[in-house]
């Protein structure tokens, strides 16, 4: 049973393998030692597969004496990191062990969980300060060369508006394909103006371009080209950024709203869903009194039945709202998305649900947690826990925005330190901002 039971879980699950390709390597090949020094950097960023594949090997002994109470401890880690593996383990373990060796493996995981810096990202965002009201923004030009050869993708940007409302400093933070859209997409951002509220600002966009809706058949190639899946499911941390940040534009220029459902079965698939391409698409209804956002279902005629759940309205007075209107004749059996300003017309868009491996987020913490610096840096613009991981790693560019946010949230003496440890390490825009502030 031990044997059928591990073996079971053991290195042999294709999403275990998604990040740890380095550390399988030489597990395959019986290096032992770099295998569990490969595994173990992989702990403090909450890496589950890790620890699980670590308390694997201290079980069976490999490249060390067989340690079971050492072995539970890393399942109980696993465990508690989330790999839903380690409790049937834990359950095996623990019956061969003495009360006091249970102790024992307990402390051990509890001190193994101290040192865990980043861990589950649930309701895991940076506060966001009230943003000035947009007076105009230039949409960018589509660059000659990417327009010619057909290309989509998008620049991920941060920037700081000064007291009068101009855009101060711009800075590319990532981009798909790279540095094929970053100048086009800096020199629009410059020329954006708000209103000037006599404080400093700190703003993040995501820029998308693409010539109408994505060719399904272009999109289709270009993951095969590069084995997108096959590489980010055997674990490539490259491919599985490159992945998410695909998922991310698929999603963001479908004509549908995409929810992730976590319990959704993770199934590894070539095929993208339709939805993605579909030419269905949003349309716009004049509802009186609804503001924020709000998701609904509606019956054959297209009327609002159910309002399932809503942002900035309380349930109720949404639901008084909106059971009952009619959104649109051909909006029958759906689910839709609703959203308003207020005074505004609600724009309505159908729902797709997809599970976790259709969603850029899924497979930006899969590379960050194995080790992707792109992906941690797009994590750490909304999660305080990645962020704070690459400050203790000196990082240039988080040190250099996280100093910036600190400046304008009032804390101006850890804001500077955080910026001077950016110049030591030559990154210029750090120089540019801070004498800006």
């Amino acid at each position: 049973m031990r044997k059928s039971l591990l073996a079971a879980g053991l290195l042999f699950s294709t999403l275990a393998q998604a990040d740890l390709l380095d550390a399988l390597k030489h597990y395959d090949q019986k290096d032992y030692p770099q295998a569990t020094a490969e595994f173990s950097e992989l702990l403090p960023l909450g890496n589950e597969v890790a620890a699980f594949n670590l308390a694997v090997m201290l079980y069976k002994g490999e490249g060390a004496t067989a340690d079971p109470v050492k072995a539970l401890a890393y399942f109980q880690l696993a465990a508690e990191l989330g790999d839903n593996r380690a409790a049937g383990a834990i359950s095996l373990i623990s019956k061969k062990l003495s009360v006091t060796e249970q102790q024992q493996a307990y402390e051990q995981s509890r001190h193994l969980l101290g040192q865990v810096q980043v861990k589950m990202e649930e309701d895991d965002t940076l506060a966001v300060k009230d943003f000035p009201e947009v007076v105009s923004r230039k949409a960018p030009s589509y660059p000659e060369g990417a327009a010619q050869k057909g290309l989509f993708g998008y620049s991920v940007l941060r920037f700081v508006i000064d007291e009068q409302g101009n855009v101060s400093a711009v800075e590319v933070l990532g981009s798909f394909p790279a540095k094929t859209f970053d100048k086009t997409s800096a020199r629009a951002v410059k020329t954006w103006k708000y209103a000037a509220t006599g404080q400093k600002h700190q703003g993040k966009v995501v820029l998308h371009y693409s010539l109408g809706p994505l060719s399904k058949h272009k999109v289709n190639k270009f993951m095969q080209d590069h084995k997108l899946v096959e590489y980010a499911v055997a674990g490539s941390p490259a491919h599985q950024y490159m992945l998410g940040t695909m998922m991310d534009l698929l999603a963001t220029n479908a004509n549908y709203h995409v929810n992730v459902d976590k319990d959704l079965p993770l199934e590894v698939s070539n095929e993208l869903p339709e939805q993605f391409f579909s030419r269905k698409s949003s349309f716009k209804t004049k509802i009186e009194g609804f503001y924020g956002s709000a998701e609904v279902n509606t019956n054959e005629k297209g009327v609002v039945t159910k309002v399932i759940s809503s942002n900035k309205m309380e349930l109720q007075q949404a639901s008084a709202l909106l059971v009952g209107k009619v959104l649109d004749e051909d909006a029958s059996h759906g689910h839709y998305k609703l959203w308003a300003d207020p005074g505004k017309a609600a724009v309505v868009e159908p729902v797709i649900t997809l599970s976790q491996l259709h969603s850029g987020h899924y497979w930006w913490s899969v590379a960050a947690k194995n080790g992707s610096l792109d992906a941690q840096r797009q994590l750490a613009a909304f999660s305080p826990q990645w962020e704070n991981y690459l400050l203790q790693n000196n990082d240039p560019q988080v040190q250099t925005w996280s100093g910036v946010r600190k400046i304008l949230q009032g804390d101006k003496q850890e804001g500077q330190l955080l910026l001077d440890k950016a110049i030591a390490q030559n990154y210029g825009l750090a120089t540019e901002l801070k004498a800006a502030l």
